[in-house]
């Protein structure tokens, strides 16, 4: 295939289109001769050479096709004027005039060129004139003679012969084609009584091939016929005088009625049949419709409508039943077959729990309808929901063509030609459709034990028989919101046939009757599943909030979830399928007060139970210290990942450190949180609440704690009230100390041992801790040290001595309080001094105190590091347990060069009261 041209110049385009212009803006036809186009261009001109010779380049590019003509030498419509002032409109009078004589001389050049190729081909020009004269010449005596009408007449003769050809061959078929019509015409005629004679057979034929309309068309002609012209169908003999015999009227009439005779034979068959189709539910709207009207056309006295409207209504209540029957019994034999779990409910505590563990998991991976659908009585509730969809079905698949039926009969569509007079009311009709309405709303009042919400005892456990037992709030939750979905699609459904104000009313009270009756289902589930939950408590440390445990996420994710599905069932979110639609987005309805009031006060429950939950798991009941077999850990906790997988857990004091950091993370976060959520999810208050449940929790965290710190203080108050007590200590006769007694290491290593079990367990708590015991500690020395009466050099000594090494070791966790009770034991001890002859040397004696201060310090820096103050606390917070909930270094320090000041001041004031 050869490349295109497409190079063409504008003056091609201009003709081809017959336009003026290339940039024209409306159309147009402009007539252009062949001799206005621009000659001499055989592609794109864009540029020429200057005719004058001045240097000049005329560009052709931005020019109309009338300035183009106008500017070629070469085109009929050249002009000097415009060529001048377009190409030259600078030019000088020496210019042209140069430009004068180099056109001459191109003018003479190019003359002489054409002269001598006329003389070269003058030849040529003569021997081709010869030719075409005698060419002309010879077709004038030839084929253009004038004899033959100048080659027009051999056509002329040959179209007279087609002519009558055609004639002889056509005018046979014309005439046999008008005798044909002539023939029909006349079996036309007999036609007539054709149809009335093989009536019986072709409705027989209409009839098997279900073309009823048809047969009832054929039956009024023919009736018409008979009643109208008999004769016409068989025609009766005359005498003479033009009068027809009585005999043959008679035989012509036997003849008619006995093909009627069989006529109505057929029909009457044509009409049972369809009233038996009547009576069939499967059949379309359309093909009831049609059915009617065509008995209609009987005028029988029967009214065919009501055979179709009892027969339906008997079909549909029969079928709504049987649907429901068939559905509770299989869902009473899963029930059957389910395990039974033991008196204690023990067993189903268990696999509640493990349910819930399996659903939160799926819920914390996005994964949860699958697993949720699947994790507890998943065949009782699809039975349950089948039960639904059934009976649903029962009555929405007849209903809608028993109702268009019956809104066409009364308003009067079938009864216009009908002269049936029955005594029933059409509104009888309407009656039938509220009948159906009310027994599905009866079907699942009993199977759901629905009722009022007026009349419904709060609190009061009513869950339906055929329930499953052994299924979990998130399970419940999910397969309630489906079954209410089914039900919304139903009342939506039968609501948009607008069958009755009464229909409406009641269906709008059944949904709202289910709604209720379904958030008691799911608050009684809830609570119950949220007095269980702590089974879930695996011990696994969060990586998100340090020294907690992933037991908060799971009742956060618990809740969240179970709230949100009590939202959506107490009317928050439309459950119908045509709602909940990808494309469509989810809208959010107010609900009402009533139901507000019911969720707001199990999600405060539930919180209850999950706080007496957390109360059981740190004491010795819990199912770790039973031993009772634990849910093993989550999937998605990978091993060696888990922050507290060293801490022994069996320890009833390191769940208690657990249990009350949980405590904190509860206060500080999630309780706010989640009640802020609540409180703006459905636009109400909280603020009473909130505060209760506070101070609960405030009191359970004391309570916890106060479990743990007790008995650990009692043990250090005894060490300390064993070694300042000491009944072989003589506080007035003891020497200079040399050493710390034992008591004093004893003291502050029970306090290394809490210091490293807080730590591991739950580091925010250790100054809490330890701050506490330090009080403690100082309160039992201030006490045991008021017991003693006086003091000599020795004892003065040895008791700041040992004071005051306890107060640097744990100088860390002396708090106000502690330094203050310290300040106040140390003026004891120099009010109790009792000085003696000997004890004027008191600043050798402090220095030797001092040293021996210093070199126990020295000695057990290692022992008691931990007690010591972080150069960087943000390096080590969330690892160390020193770092753990304590000030910044900066802060640490600056405390540090305070209590090292007052430590001075002591002991510059007790240093002349010593003296």
């Amino acid at each position: 295939m050869g490349r295109l041209n497409v190079d063409i110049d504008d003056d091609t385009l201009l003709k081809a289109y017959k336009l003026s212009s290339i940039s024209a803006t409306r159309w147009e036809e402009v007539e252009q001769d062949a001799d206005s186009a621009v000659p001499g261009l055989t592609g794109p001109a864009e540029n020429d050479t200057d005719p004058l010779g001045l240097g000049a380049t005329i560009d052709l590019r931005d020019m109309d096709a009338e300035t183009k003509a106008a500017v070629l030498i070469t085109s009929k419509s050249f002009n000097p004027k415009t060529f001048l002032s377009v190409v030259h409109p600078n030019a000088t009078y020496q210019d042209l005039s140069a430009g004068i004589a180099h056109l001459r001389a191109s003018l003479d050049s190019r003359s002489e060129a054409i002269r001598v190729l006329v003389e070269e081909n003058f030849d040529r020009f003569v021997a081709v004139k010869a030719s075409t004269d005698a060419l002309y010449a010879e077709m004038k005596e030839g084929i253009l003679a004038e004899q033959t009408d100048f080659a027009s007449k051999p056509l002329k003769d040959h179209l007279k012969s087609a002519a009558q050809k055609a004639d002889q061959v056509f005018l046979p078929v014309l005439e046999n084609a008008m005798k044909a019509q002539k023939l029909r015409t006349t079996l036309g005629v007999f036609d007539r009584s054709k149809f009335f004679f093989n009536l019986p057979s072709s409705l027989v034929e209409c009839i098997e091939a279900g073309r009823y309309e048809a047969a009832m068309r054929d039956y009024k002609k023919g009736k018409l016929l008979l009643e109208t012209r008999p004769n016409q169908l068989l025609p009766v003999g005359t005498t003479k005088d033009g009068q027809s015999s009585g005999s043959a009227q008679q035989q012509q009439k036997r003849i008619l009625d006995k093909v009627w005779a069989t006529v109505e034979k057929v029909m009457a068959q044509m009409r049972n049949e369809l009233l038996a189709k009547l009576q069939e539910p499967t059949r379309s709207v359309e093909e009831q419709e049609k059915t009617i009207e065509i008995l209609y056309e009987f005028n029988i006295s029967d009214d065919p409508a009501w055979t179709y409207f009892d027969a339906q209504h008997k079909h549909i209540v029969q079928n709504m039943r049987e649907a429901y029957g068939v559905a509770v019994k299989t869902i009473q034999g899963l029930i059957d077959k389910a395990p039974v779990s033991g008196p204690d409910n023990a067993s189903l505590n268990r696999e509640l729990a493990s349910q819930l563990q399996v659903c939160v998991q799926a819920l914390e991976i996005k994964q949860p309808e699958v697993i949720i659908a699947q994790a507890g009585g998943q065949e009782i509730w699809e039975a349950i929901e089948s039960m639904v969809k059934s009976v649903s079905e029962a009555m929405l698949t007849p209903l809608p063509n028993f109702w268009r039926i019956s809104k066409a009969f009364m308003e009067g569509r079938y009864r216009k030609n009908a002269s049936s007079s029955s005594r029933r009311s059409p509104t009888q009709c309407r009656t039938m459709a509220l009948d159906v309405i009310k027994l599905y709303i009866s079907l699942l009042s009993e199977f759901f034990l629905f009722s009022d919400m007026a009349v419904m005892s709060p609190g009061r456990d009513t869950t339906p028989p055929l329930f499953p037992k052994s299924s979990n709030s998130l399970t419940t939750a999910h397969h309630l919101m489906k079954i209410l979905g089914e039900i919304q699609d139903s009342v939506n459904d039968v609501t948009g046939m607008e069958i009755s104000s009464e229909a409406t009313s009641s269906l709008k009270s059944l949904l709202e009757s289910a709604r209720w009756k379904f958030s008691d289902l799911l608050v009684n589930t809830w609570l119950r599943d949220a007095n269980i939950f702590y089974h879930l408590e695996t011990w696994v440390g969060s990586t998100v909030d340090p020294y907690t445990t992933l037991y908060l996420s799971q009742m956060r994710t618990f809740e969240k979830q179970i709230t949100t599905c009590a939202f959506k069932i107490a009317g928050g979110v439309d459950l119908s399928s045509s709602a909940s639609s990808p494309s469509r987005p989810t809208k959010q309805n107010p609900i009402p007060t009533e139901f507000v009031a019911k969720i707001t006060k199990a999600f405060l429950d539930s919180l209850y139970a999950f706080l007496d939950g957390m109360v059981h798991l740190a004491s010795d009941e819990s199912p770790t210290a039973t031993g009772s077999k634990s849910l093993p850990p989550t999937a998605t906790v990978v091993p060696g990942t888990n922050p507290l997988e060293l801490v022994k857990v069996e320890d009833a004091d390191t769940r208690i450190l657990l249990v009350v950091s949980n405590f904190g993370h509860l206060m500080r976060v999630l309780i706010p949180s989640m009640i802020t959520e609540l409180e703006t999810a459905f636009n109400t208050s909280l603020t009473d609440d909130r505060k209760t449940l506070m101070t609960v929790v405030q009191e359970l965290d004391k309570t916890l704690f106060e479990s743990y710190f007790k008995p650990k203080s009692t043990a250090l108050t005894t060490i300390v009230r064993n070694g300042i007590l000491d009944p072989e200590m003589d506080w007035y006769e003891t020497p200079q100390p040399k050493e710390i007694r034992p008591y004093v290491y004893e003291t502050l290593m029970f306090l290394v041992g809490i210091h490293a079990q807080v730590s591991a367990a739950a580091a925010p708590l250790l100054e809490r801790t330890l701050n506490a015991l330090v009080e403690d500690v100082a309160e039992e020395a201030l006490r045991c040290f008021r017991q003693v009466r006086r003091f000599g050099m020795g004892g003065m000594l040895r008791a700041t001595l040992e004071i005051e090494f306890m107060h640097q070791t744990l100088s860390r966790y002396v708090t106000p309080s502690a330094d203050q009770t310290l300040s106040e034991l140390y003026t004891k001890i120099s009010q109790a001094y009792a000085k003696r002859p000997g004890d004027e040397n008191l600043q050798a004696h402090l220095d030797g105190v001092k040293k021996t201060l210093a070199d126990a310090r020295r000695a057990t820096g290692i022992e008691f590091l931990c007690f010591r103050q972080t150069k960087d606390r943000s390096k080590e917070k969330g690892r160390s347990a020193a770092g753990s909930g304590a000030a910044s270094a900066g802060e640490g320090r600056e405390r540090e060069r305070k209590e090292r000041g007052e430590r001075e001041r002591r002991r510059e004031v007790k240093e002349p009261r010593a003296g």
